[in-house]
């Protein structure tokens, strides 16, 4: 809502809807497919909650309400959701990110890693060469640290990029590098079958498929991955200027001496300290997924965990003093650099994801039911198709993590068919189920890092282009997606 100014008509039947669905809905709505009374009230709550936040009242008090709301259903209590979202690892670590990326930027560091990639000859005055060559390396980003963390760091270095060459929140480029980078870091999380997503996702259906006959591997699983994460941002870079509109006439024609010009292309001595202690934070997932569990001091290194390892690089920051000045000022800073409003969107989502997500409410079961019905008899090929597509619209409605399980149990025995009778290789299917379902941004239940995406100052100020431009990322992942994982099953 804007400061100083009353409610217009039209907010006030916004704002009625939105507690209708909240409040009311759930209690008025018959029940249908199996879903039960906090099922159908779930619904209402997500329903509401997008309602409110995608019609300009803020992210903090559509957020509270979700949560109040969630306990008046009896579903849970206040002391459950604030320790499983304020108290859970995902949420420490974002906010310890938004700390580490605060002293990046303070420093200066990002404009000066900007203005490097802006001055290579390779790149320059190449627009689209810079957009793929930067969309890959954010997905390689994506694949060896967190997608959280490439997402973030990707989106400052947008930031840094569009400030240094002349495009600001309105532009078209700055909205589609956006939800380039978060695509990119998305897919990049699902390349390594050996943590988060990637991980639960190919234990679930490995048994299955052992237990039927079928080879499965990792080594098929990471090519046809990582094809597939090649094909995604490549392509989508290829597609700015012709489906995104996207003008990159300040890109093609930058004048780099008079970039260079507001600031050099090498760091100073605390840009150099400040980006190398963010480098050795996002190391510790690199490290965590080659280090032998043998080791000795394993456990404890484990324990850490990436987000307190982040806390560890502020406390760095805050302690180590160059020419007498501390690095960073973190007592200073702490209040300045959390978004608190994507903060509390991230445990208000999580939370009401979680809800919708419990079998018990009867929502996946009734998915499940649909997706059935959905895969059917069909030709191998089609087949790969219909589960990109149909991954990709319920992970966006839904929760990525609900929408990866029920979608991976529900074709399951596809996968197994097909490779009995056509002799396709199952492992490099997995892959489209775990990097398909990580493509969620359109809701803000949708992913961790939607509400991320959806709180990005350029976002903000045009809710309405990720329902317009926004849903091109469909098409895009749906066709050069599944043409690598459809390579892959039949060569490998």
């Amino acid at each position: 809502m804007e400061k100083g100014k009353a409610y217009t008509q039209k907010q006030l039947l916004h704002l009625t809807v939105s507690l209708f669905f909240m409040f009311i809905f759930g209690l008025v709505c018959p029940l249908w497919g199996g879903i039960t009374r906090q099922g159908v009230q779930a619904i209402g709550i997500f329903i509401g909650g997008i309602w409110l936040i995608a019609n300009r009242f803020g992210m903090i008090v559509p957020s509270f309400l979700i949560m109040f709301s969630m306990i008046l259903t009896g579903y849970t209590d206040a002391a459950t959701i604030i320790s499983t979202t304020l108290g859970s690892p995902t949420v420490w670590q974002l906010i310890v990110i938004f700390v580490l990326l605060y002293a990046l930027t303070e420093s200066g560091a990002d404009s000066v890693l900007a203005r490097w990639m802006i001055s290579r000859k390779a790149l320059n005055g190449r627009p689209v060469l810079f957009t793929c060559v930067f969309m890959v390396a954010v997905t390689v980003l994506g694949a060896l640290a967190s997608s959280l963390g490439s997402f973030l760091f990707s989106v400052a270095m947008v930031n840094s990029i569009g400030d240094s060459v002349g495009y600001d929140n309105k532009s078209q480029w700055k909205k589609a590098m956006t939800t380039g980078a978060l695509i990119a870091s998305s897919v990049g999380g699902g390349i390594l079958p050996f943590k988060g997503m990637a991980l639960m996702i190919y234990n679930l259906l490995a048994s299955g498929i052992v237990e039927a006959g079928l080879e499965i591997n990792q080594v098929s699983y990471m090519a046809s991955a990582a094809l597939s994460g090649l094909f995604i941002s490549v392509s989508f870079a290829l597609c700015l200027k012709p489906l995104f509109r996207v003008d990159f006439t300040k890109l093609k024609h930058v004048d780099i001496a008079a970039i260079c010009g507001n600031g050099g292309t090498r760091f100073n001595k605390k840009q150099s300290f400040t980006f190398g202690i963010f480098l050795l934070g996002i190391a510790y997932s690199i490290v965590m997924i080659w280090l032998p569990k043998s080791i000795y001091g394993y456990e404890i290194i484990n324990a850490v965990g990436q987000g307190f390892w982040f806390v560890l690089m502020v406390v760095i920051l805050g302690l180590v003093h160059i020419d007498g000045e501390p690095l960073f000022d973190v007592e200073r800073s702490m209040g300045k650099s959390v978004n608190w409003g994507i903060v509390l969107c991230v445990c208000a989502f999580t939370a009401i994801g979680g809800m919708i997500s419990n079998e018990a409410l009867g929502i996946r079961g009734w998915l499940s039911g649909i997706m059935n019905v959905v895969f059917g008899n069909m030709p191998f090929p089609v087949f790969v198709l219909v589960l990109v597509a149909a991954t990709l619209i319920c992970t966006n409605v839904f929760s990525n993590t609900a929408t990866a399980v029920i979608i991976g149990t529900v074709v399951g025995p596809f996968l197994i068919d097909y490779g009995l009778n056509l002799g396709i290789n199952p492992s490099c299917i997995i892959p489209a189920i775990v990097m398909t379902a990580l493509c969620a941004f359109l809701t803000m239940a949708a992913g961790g890092s939607a509400p991320l995406y959806l709180g990005a100052d350029c976002m903000k100020e045009d809710p309405k282009w990720v329902w317009s431009y926004g849903l091109l990322i469909f098409p895009i992942v749906t066709v050069t997606s599944s043409a690598a994982y459809i390579l892959c099953a039949y060569l490998m």
